[in-house]
């Protein structure tokens, strides 16, 4: 046996650094995977360009790859004093940018204790201004628009990004309270929806916000934060927003 093996190497003098070779890579390979802990095949931290800080793989795979996915808002100091949980689904293929901004901002907790501080009856419920001021402006940064038309428009339920204007979406968000497809062509993107649950629940006595109204000032809101938001103790608040599947 070691003559046979003995004469393959003579005859094959090229054999015994082509082996070498081999196992180098074999060992860099190895030495490349085992930098990184996996969970079920994936790494357990990426890298988030957009929020510039580490981000968690399930969100990174469904920005790049999911069409749709399931999320549930839990909301807190309703107008029964009950909690609600409603159920949504957010639909890529609708607003490319504006899904992928509304994830990395879910997967970053900012809207977590958010007010919803301007609610118009048989309109809209408006929420995503951060109790502490250094958030809010952290994530001010706008985002491109998205091409009107690739979803169904503002129908009832649905999930938009505030908007004053071309390429000025940032944190806020409308849900829509009635199919207000005027809101279409003025940029208003939907990029998901939530089941349908009784609006009343939201507590709208404070109306339309300042100066048209009595609600409360979103300018104020953005300075201030949690300070000014004291003022409006009633405002029903988003508790967190998860990704469920």
């Amino acid at each position: 046996m070691y003559l046979v093996m003995y004469q393959v190497m003579y005859h094959n003098r090229f054999l015994p650094r082509l082996l070498l070779l081999l196992l180098s890579c074999t060992l860099s390979s190895s030495l490349e995977i085992s930098r990184h802990s996996f969970i079920g095949g994936l790494a357990t931290t990426t890298f988030s360009p957009l929020l510039n800080q580490p981000s968690s793989p399930l969100s990174s795979l469904l920005v790049s790859s999911n069409p749709t996915t399931k999320i549930k808002i839990e909301l807190g100091n309703t107008a029964s004093g009950n909690p609600l949980t409603l159920q949504g689904t957010l639909n890529r293929s609708w607003s490319p940018n504006g899904y992928d901004h509304f994830l990395n901002l879910v997967q970053s907790s900012y809207y977590t204790n958010t007010p919803i501080f301007r609610v118009v009856p048989n309109f809209i419920a408006q929420f995503g201004l951060n109790p502490d001021p250094d958030v809010t402006r952290k994530y001010s940064t706008p985002i491109k628009d998205d091409p009107i038309g690739a979803g169904p428009g503002n129908d009832k339920y649905t999930l938009t990004f505030a908007t004053a204007g071309p390429n000025t979406r940032t944190t806020q968000i409308f849900l829509n309270y009635n199919d207000n497809h005027f809101l279409d062509k003025q940029g208003f993107t939907p990029f998901g929806s939530v089941e349908a649950f009784d609006v009343k629940e939201i507590y709208d006595g404070y109306g339309e916000g300042a100066p048209r109204g009595k609600g409360p000032d979103q300018n104020m809101l953005r300075v201030k934060g949690e300070a000014y938001m004291e003022s409006y103790p009633k405002m029903t608040r988003i508790l967190s927003i998860e990704v469920v599947e």
